[in-house]
């Protein structure tokens, strides 16, 4: 690491609390002796900046140790380094600076060798990417009491909607060789969401991000998340009918007007959800508006499902065979969100993608992940990030602040209080 002798600089000095300044044993004050110095370098948005940071290190003075009369010894105090600066114990990153470089890969989607570039060419200021990766795996171990934390905030409640996005990740036994590996994210809508990376799409990952959950789910056809309804009872499933639309779509080119009559159906059911959001009724009223004008839809889909399969005018390897298909094997669960009692449950997975789109877009720019540790790694930070994203909170501002207050709190304390929801429902009270 290099960084410009011309740097900006700031000095700060942090003294012994007044109540440390005086020795209990003699009554004498305590002197400053010397002063620890320490550098670190901090980013503020825009520029790096040097902190000096002296440290008041005080003592008794002798004579007074002496004219106590008998044999005093008194510790030689040295004032505590601010929970911001050591986030990393003898790193040279403050928390600022941690912050931004997770922001800047997990939100600015800025791959470290591109960052690396900027701050050489911008600021003069030379950090070695290895340095970058460790300190983001650092505060990875740092932020993963708040992934924890986020999962078992969401299995309490009763709706939450699952999806897994590929990413090529380099296989650590074929050097030089990618395979897929996922991202899975759970969301219960507007609320909160989680990302869990695994190195395969084994329906035992969901298991793991769900464990404690029974409630309502929503997911696409992916034959696992049968499997998981399947081995818990608790947990009644709900299907998409996004993706039932798109499949539907793809079977234009070849079935024309029998799929866009499929589609304008489809979008029947859109357009009730979207008079219902702009109404901003309730979800029992969504209800009461589903099963009066939707189930009816739903039925007249249902009907053409049927003749059209019985009357075997599709080929059955053809597009629209293939969508109908997809649509009869989720009948019960495409739906059930018109079901009275499941007003909370959306019409699709639409807001789990959405969560999702983001590292789509990261990883066009960093293309892999080079290793299973660094996925687990991303997953965690883009937690947090996304749930910025969700509660319209600055993620720089809130990883600034949240790190440090991490570094105090003890081991195996709560820090429900620490996620960005709660976070920002304080800094408002405040």
């Amino acid at each position: 690491m290099c960084f410009p002798e011309d740097l900006p600089e700031e000095t700060i000095e942090i003294d012994l609390p007044e109540s440390e300044r005086t020795c209990p044993q003699t009554g004498a004050e305590r002197r400053i002796i010397r002063w620890e110095q320490t550098e670190k370098i901090h980013f503020l948005p825009g520029h790096f900046k040097r902190l000096v940071i002296r440290r008041a290190v005080r003592a008794v003075p002798f004579s007074a140790q002496q004219a106590s009369g008998e044999p005093v010894e008194t510790p030689v105090l040295t004032a505590e380094m601010p929970a911001e600066y050591r986030v990393i114990p003898g790193a040279v990153a403050t928390a600022g600076l941690l912050a931004y470089l997770m922001v800047a890969k997990y939100c600015d989607h800025l791959p470290f060798y591109r960052l690396q570039q900027i701050f050489h060419r911008r600021h003069r200021v030379v950090i070695d990417r290895n340095a970058m990766c460790h300190w983001i795996g650092r505060c990875e171990e740092l932020l993963e009491r708040l992934h924890e934390a986020q999962r078992k905030e969401l299995v309490s409640g009763q709706y939450l909607q699952i999806d897994e996005t590929f990413i090529k990740l380099l296989d650590p036994d074929s050097p030089g060789k990618a395979r897929k590996s996922y991202f899975w994210v759970i969301v219960r809508p507007r609320e909160g969401v989680l990302f869990q990376f695994d190195p395969g799409r084994a329906h035992t990952v969901a298991l793991e991000m769900l464990e404690g959950f029974a409630g309502r789910l929503q997911s696409d056809g992916f034959a696992a998340y049968g499997t998981l309804a399947a081995k818990n009872p608790g947990l009644t499933r709900f299907a998409c009918w996004a993706h039932v639309r798109r499949k539907f779509v793809e079977a234009l080119d070849c079935n024309g007007a029998a799929a866009a009559w499929y589609v304008a159906e489809i979008q029947r059911l859109y357009r009730i959800e979207a008079e219902a959001r702009e109404k901003g009724i309730d979800h029992g009223g969504r209800t009461a508006l589903r099963i009066q004008r939707s189930v009816p839809v739903l039925a007249t889909i249902k009907a053409r499902l049927d003749a059209d399969r019985l009357g075997g005018c599709h080929l059955p390897s053809s597009p629209l065979a293939k969508a109908m298909n997809y649509t009869v094997g989720l009948w019960t669960e495409l739906t059930r969100y018109a079901e009275p009692g499941n007003g909370m449950v959306e019409i699709d997975t639409n807001l789990v993608e959405n969560a999702i789109r983001p590292s789509a877009i990261g990883k066009k720019n960093w293309l892999f992940i080079g290793h299973p540790k660094a996925g687990q790694r991303s997953a965690v930070i883009y937690t947090m990030v996304e749930n910025c994203r969700l509660h319209g909170i600055d993620p720089l501002a809130y990883l600034t602040d949240v790190m440090p207050k991490l570094v105090d709190r003890e081991a195996g304390a709560d820090v429900t209080d620490l996620l960005p929801r709660q976070w920002k429902a304080a800094r408002s009270a405040e």
